[in-house]
């Protein structure tokens, strides 16, 4: 994951035991670990990235996992804010601007399939909005925001 223009000179990774850690290039060790609840049946983190910083005290981490899994992390608490499951592996994640209030992100997984989710709005049960498209005929690896506009964004797919 890229690090943050706010706050300290981060890197966020994703590990095959399911465990999200915060590294500061400053020091030797992880800054923060957020390790999964029962690490038996941890699933493998394949994206993370940085959002939501829009002071030095925000800071939160999108995770996608190999099962489908969406987690959204809050730093300034180390908890789990929102989960949900696109029913595929996700394989890119990203904030529409890393340096701002939750805007929008968007998750891509196998099986050509993206989600743009509004993250402004949180129902009580039903989680964020979001849409739903198929992009390509193969994997969607990646996504990116066009930085002039974000509500433009392109992906990224094939075999």
């Amino acid at each position: 994951g890229n690090s943050c223009s706010i706050g300290a000179p981060e890197i966020v990774t994703g590990g095959k035991d399911g465990s999200i850690k915060i590294w500061d290039p400053r020091v030797e060790y992880a800054v923060i670990t957020l390790d999964p609840d029962n690490s038996t049946s941890a699933r493998d983190c394949w994206a993370v990235a940085f959002g939501d910083s829009y002071n030095s005290e925000e800071r939160s981490v999108l995770a996608g996992f190999d099962n489908g899994d969406v987690k959204l992390f809050d730093l300034r608490t180390n908890s789990m804010r929102w989960e949900t499951n696109c029913k595929n592996g996700v394989t890119s994640v990203q904030f529409d601007r890393p340096d701002i209030q939750m805007n929008k992100i968007v998750v891509t997984t196998l099986e050509s399939k993206f989600r743009c989710y509004d993250m402004r709005t949180q129902h009580s049960s039903d989680g964020f909005s979001f849409t739903s498209e198929r992009a390509h005929r193969s994997t969607v690896w990646i996504s990116k925001h066009l930085p002039q506009n974000r509500e433009i964004f392109m992906t990224g797919g094939g075999n």
